[in-house]
């Protein structure tokens, strides 16, 4: 299976899913120009976030037609314990999916989808594992301010999903704090930035990490 196989499949879903959730540009193009105040506290079309939705089913549609994956919808009484416990793994989802990879050693994608003004499907938790460690939540923040369009939204989500069905993702709970590492890049929460980071992942993909590791393989 190669990447631009799965890119092509994910888009040709998009295309039917994402067709009643346009893209907009970026409000904020110049960045010599000071936001208004006023966009930190508002967001006039919180139903545009509902493209990471559509971008999400393109993403479940097109892994279940490849094979790569089976789709088991989480019914609402075993959401909260389908998400790890404390700190930042809390979690809320008002719809919660999963993608279980058919690839022995692979991580399942747990796909929570819940909401803001008025809607309960413009935000998309995402998380790692069974239970799951949270990956990202998109919008992080769905004010005016913070709006950087379209395009870079969906990059992340992208971005985020690669990380797990490419088996770059790497979670290591140390005393210090969590520390994640994806294909470009790491954070690190609270003190375990002072810890050496590139090396913690290093021994979590290795098998030799002597912290609580959630870490798998590609799904292909």
């Amino acid at each position: 299976m190669h990447e631009r196989s799965i890119r092509t499949a994910v888009e040709a879903a998009f295309a039917v899913t994402g067709a009643g959730t346009p893209g907009w540009p970026d409000p904020h193009p110049d960045f010599e120009r000071e936001v208004d105040p006023q966009e930190y506290s508002r967001c006039l079309d919180p139903g545009k976030y509902r493209i990471l939705t559509a971008r999400v089913r393109a993403w479940m549609q097109a892994l279940a037609e490849l094979e790569l994956a089976d789709v088991e919808p989480v019914e609402p009484g075993e959401a909260a314990s389908a998400w790890r416990k404390g700190g930042i793994e809390r979690v809320s989802s008002v719809h919660t999916y999963r993608l279980r990879p058919r690839r022995a050693g692979a991580l399942p994608l747990l796909i929570g989808h819940r909401g803001f003004d008025g809607y309960e499907d413009n935000v998309i938790d995402l998380g790692v594992g069974e239970p799951a460690v949270v990956l990202t939540h998109l919008p992080v923040c769905g004010c005016d301010a913070c709006d950087d369009g379209s395009a870079l939204l969906l990059e992340e989500l992208d971005g985020a999903v690669w990380d797990v069905i490419t088996g770059a993702f790497a979670h290591v709970a140390t005393p210090q704090g969590v520390v994640q590492g994806g294909r470009t890049g790491w954070q690190a929460e609270g003190a375990a930035g002072s810890l050496n980071v590139e090396q913690l992942l290093e021994q979590a993909r290795a098998g030799r990490c002597p912290y609580p590791v959630v870490y798998g393989s590609s799904w292909w």
